[in-house]
């Protein structure tokens, strides 16, 4: 690596929460502790979109494109490389949620939403 180059605090925060979304897929851990990990998963990047992608996202509206600032990349390509990242790493969850769900099926065990709750 290069003296001026940094390793972008964005990037390495979603690098975390895949480290998160890993435990999720893990088989070996217990399945309501995975579920746990996706709801942790989730929470993570909701924080991230309000403060840290809004944050760059105000960087790139303004036209100072950051690049000092942001680890030595321009706003807009970094929000390009997050909305990538952030894509792949949804589709992981949603198929990791869909296996875990069908784990808990096999145990009577169903994950339903408001409306499915009887009046």
């Amino acid at each position: 690596m290069e003296n001026n180059q940094y390793i972008n605090r964005e990037l390495s925060w979603l690098q975390f929460n895949a480290r998160v979304l890993q435990e999720a897929a893990d088989k070996t851990v217990p399945l309501i502790e995975r579920l746990r990990f996706l709801g942790i998963f989730s929470n993570n990047l909701d924080e991230f979109f309000k403060v840290r992608y809004a944050t760059i996202k105000r960087i790139d509206l303004a036209g100072k494109g950051g690049k000092s600032v942001l680890g030595g990349i321009k706003a807009n390509k970094l929000l390009e490389e997050i909305t990538q990242i952030v894509i792949d790493q949804q589709s992981e969850s949603l198929n990791i949620l869909a296996s875990i769900q069908s784990k808990l099926k096999e145990h009577n065990i169903f994950i339903i939403n408001e409306k499915q709750v009887p009046k």
